[in-house]
């Protein structure tokens, strides 16, 4: 059997070794402290290989790291506006999902056809403030206050869209197969 090495003292990664506590699992185990205060017990295996290099601290770092550049990536849908849990974020997130997504069941009947949403709709901000002065009630009952293209051969913009019942809205449809009226909107 290799004779023990002294860890106390080095440093691997975020952790500097205070003392050997004992072993687990027939390996030695040390006892660590964390750049940011923490203790743990890692083995020297750990420690070694790398596999262990905080006491959990970096990994949650990285992961908002990663989470902060896919934002900034994404564009303005992942800026926090506060309005996530009403249902106009859902109609919005919905009609951009029928449009820009070809993995929606949906999309065939509305990107699949041309039917796109404007840009200025890319920011849900400018979307909500539209809706609101346009007829959407947040307050309406399911089916009073549904968002409607005007004319089905147009996408999704502020000159082409309203809010309808949705009686008003499925006489406002296409036959299936044709290309020029909608399905839902």
């Amino acid at each position: 059997m290799p004779a023990l090495i002294d860890l106390a003292g080095k440093r691997f990664g975020r952790l500097t070794v205070i003392k050997r506590t004992g072993t687990r699992s027939h390996h030695p185990l040390w006892l660590c402290r964390c750049d940011c205060g923490n203790e743990i017990e890692v083995t020297t295996a750990s420690l070694q290989s790398g596999a262990t290099r905080s006491c959990g601290c970096l990994r949650k770092e990285l992961a908002a790291g990663k989470a902060k550049k896919a934002g900034n990536v994404r564009g303005v849908q992942l800026v926090k506006h506060g309005h996530a849990g009403e249902r106009l974020y859902g109609v919005w997130k919905s009609m951009r999902q029928r449009c820009n997504n070809p993995h929606n069941k949906f999309y065939a009947d509305y990107g699949g056809r041309g039917i796109n949403v404007c840009p200025e709709w890319d920011d849900y901000a400018k979307f909500r403030s539209w809706a609101m002065s346009h007829g959407y009630r947040p307050d309406a009952a399911f089916g009073e206050t549904t968002l409607d293209r005007a004319d089905n051969m147009r996408g999704y913009s502020p000159d082409n869209c309203r809010f309808v019942d949705l009686k008003k809205q499925a006489n406002n449809r296409r036959k299936r197969g044709t290309g020029n009226a909608k399905v839902r909107a």
